[in-house]
């Protein structure tokens, strides 16, 4: 499984803050300059870099970058704290994904308030994608939600049953298609679930926090947190301040 941003809102944390900040603002926010929108905002000292004191312990500049940057750190941490997740559906950021399999398409496509676009069975050639083994196949020991934790004592020999199970039915498939003119959107019946596709999805911060708070659970799937995870690296790496505190603070009923 692959994981890589496409597009992204640039700057997104401001954003929210702007956004927010409009809510209560007498003015329109869209002729003040960021530094002045925030310039009012209260932030933690400890989350300032660097010497940008004055002698008489006044800030030399409201919009030093480093200052800026507490405040928005701050401003973000107490509209979280306070339920405020509406400024959060204003950055969106798209993903793509290679190798998950029909099993977790199905799983993540049931997120509202997300856009997607999956391979489709009906155009392309699936005789070269590969099947997705599950984890209690490769594992000694896997958490299962139906079983808790769950042993195979016959690992090799369940592995194998799979492989070759699914490899038949790639191979009726591929005879289907190749020897018998089925076309592929009704030859594609006989694929498993297990077969991997690739997609592409688009969504704004707020579903995201939605998303793992069902998906990161310790009884969800093993590939969904998996491919949760991954996503989650590089969404606090695009919004570093909101995905920290969420990370710190989950779960949070933040959408239906």
């Amino acid at each position: 499984m692959e994981v890589e941003v496409l597009q992204k809102t640039e700057s997104p944390e401001r954003l929210v803050c702007q956004a927010a900040r409009g809510d209560y603002s007498a003015d329109y926010i869209g002729d003040i300059e960021f530094g002045e929108l925030m310039k009012d905002s209260k932030f933690d000292d400890r989350d300032v870099q660097g010497g940008v004191y004055r002698e008489d312990g006044d800030y030399k500049s409201y919009d030093h970058p480093s200052i800026l940057d507490a405040k928005v750190k701050a401003f973000i941490e107490r509209q979280l704290s306070r339920g405020h997740y509406g400024p959060w559906e204003h950055p969106s950021i798209t993903f793509a994904v290679s190798g998950v399999s029909r099993v977790t398409m199905a799983q993540i496509t049931r997120h509202r308030h997300m856009s997607f676009d999956v391979q489709s069975m009906r155009y392309v050639d699936f005789r070269e994608q590969e099947v997705v083994t599950p984890r209690s196949l490769t594992d000694d020991d896997h958490f299962t939600r139906e079983g808790g934790e769950t042993e195979i004592p016959e690992l090799r020999d369940a592995r194998m049953m799979y492989e070759n199970a699914a490899q038949e039915m790639v191979n009726a498939y591929l005879e289907l298609v190749e020897d018998n003119n089925v076309p592929k959107e009704d030859a594609r019946y006989i694929l498993p679930l297990g077969m991997s596709v690739n997609m592409t999805f688009s969504g704004n911060a707020r579903s995201f926090m939605h998303l793992f708070n069902l998906r990161q659970k310790a009884s969800s799937q093993w590939e969904i947190r998996e491919l949760s995870g991954m996503l989650a690296t590089e969404l606090k790496e695009w919004m570093p301040h909101s995905f920290s505190w969420y990370e710190q603070n989950r779960p949070h009923k933040i959408g239906p």
